[in-house]
């Protein structure tokens, strides 16, 4: 079974904690922002205890993308999909001949 990273955890945390902050929005009949989201979710979710070293840095680096996953305007449930398959890159492919000088 694979381990779980920092980053993993920090996506898994995150996508609950949109799932919550969307119920609540929509139950108050506000509007779903970015900025406000993203302020909220790392107020109220931080999962690693101390707010230091290499947990907070990722952390950091998770929900700074917050907002733009709200402005796709997908749904909180495909968050966690959507975060997934932003992480994969692609590989270059080289084409024949295109390492060769001569």
């Amino acid at each position: 079974m694979k381990r779980l990273t920092w980053r993993d955890k920090a996506i898994r945390s995150i996508a609950n904690a949109l799932l919550e902050y969307e119920a609540q929005c929509l139950l108050m009949g506000e509007s779903i922002e970015g900025k406000s989201a993203k302020k909220w979710i790392s107020k109220e979710r931080y999962p690693f205890g101390l707010r230091e070293y290499t947990p907070y840095r990722i952390w950091l680096q998770e929900v700074a993308k917050i907002p733009y996953f709200i402005s796709t305007g997908w749904p909180a449930t495909s968050y966690l999909g959507w975060r997934n398959g932003l992480s994969k890159r692609r590989k270059r492919s080289v084409s024949d001949g295109q390492l060769s000088l001569f």
